[in-house]
């Protein structure tokens, strides 16, 4: 793997978090990693980008893209890994850490539930 691939900030399969784009209105969305589309030309940049396919996670999001009529919405399209950060953590990394916070989740999500129905 080259220099420059192994310092990605996502790969296929990841949720991310849109970051410092060009068009106000694409950041913080969440999208979905659903490929590589590899180097290319992307306006503002004099190098070539990474770019990932992703789709929109959130339900009635949309990423913005210029395209023949102005601007556009759309539910998926290339995203370059320069804008975006990974929300997943990478496969088998700390997860021993994270074993125990879902049971803790759970726990106060209990208690929740539980101190409204008393309320009701």
């Amino acid at each position: 793997m080259s220099e420059g691939l192994s310092k990605l900030n996502c790969s296929v399969g990841d949720l991310a978090i849109t970051v410092d784009c060009r068009i106000p209105a694409n950041l913080g969305n969440i999208v979905r990693i659903i490929s590589a589309e590899g180097f290319g030309e992307w306006e503002g940049h004099d190098q070539p980008l990474y770019t990932w396919n992703v789709e929109v996670a959130t339900t009635g999001g949309v990423l913005f893209y210029k395209d023949d009529n102005g601007i556009g919405a759309y539910t998926a399209g290339p995203a370059p890994d320069k804008y975006l950060r990974r929300l997943t953590p990478p496969q088998g990394y700390l997860l021993d850490e994270f074993a125990d916070s879902e049971q803790l989740q759970m726990d106060l999500l209990n208690v929740e539930c539980g101190e409204i129905k008393e309320k009701l």
